[in-house]
């Protein structure tokens, strides 16, 4: 799998650790869905940092279940309920822990709410991995939870 990042002359740079185009080639593609900072049992930090915190990491966890690393995401959205100025530093300082370089496309939206009153920031991504030779997915039985 061959992943190409672009770097357009004539536009302006990123503004942020974001690559603005991707060209990926020989590989399968894996499809993130909305990513919240909740814990397992279900329960959720009140701190939009340590929700940022979870969702990266269970970004991550789902990553690896799929046979695919934070460094083989192409494309992120982010969302996040607050004035993004007020999360921007410490969403950028935990972005960094899991996207060092050949960064992925990203879009960033500020959002009235989500599905749950409580929800602070949802992150979605799209990851280019090798083809497996074999067809098959490592995938884990998903955990329910019950909200009463």
């Amino acid at each position: 799998m061959q992943k190409q990042i672009i770097r357009p002359v004539g536009v302006y740079p990123p503004t942020a650790d974001f690559s603005q185009a991707i060209r990926v080639s020989g590989g399968d593609l894996v499809f993130v869905s909305g990513i919240i900072g909740m814990r397992a049992d279900g329960t959720m930090p009140a701190d939009t940092r340590e929700q940022v915190e979870l969702a990266f990491a269970n970004l991550a966890a789902v990553l690896d279940a799929a046979g695919a690393t934070p460094a083989d995401v192409v494309k992120v959205n982010v969302f996040v309920r607050d004035d993004f100025r007020l999360v921007r530093d410490d969403v950028r300082e935990i972005r960094a822990r899991y996207f060092t370089h050949d960064f992925p496309v990203s879009t960033l939206v500020q959002v009235a709410g989500f599905a749950g009153p409580e929800y602070r920031f949802e992150i979605e991504a799209i990851a280019a991995v090798p083809s497996r030779a074999d067809g098959a997915a490592s995938v884990a039985a998903p955990a329910r939870v019950s909200s009463g």
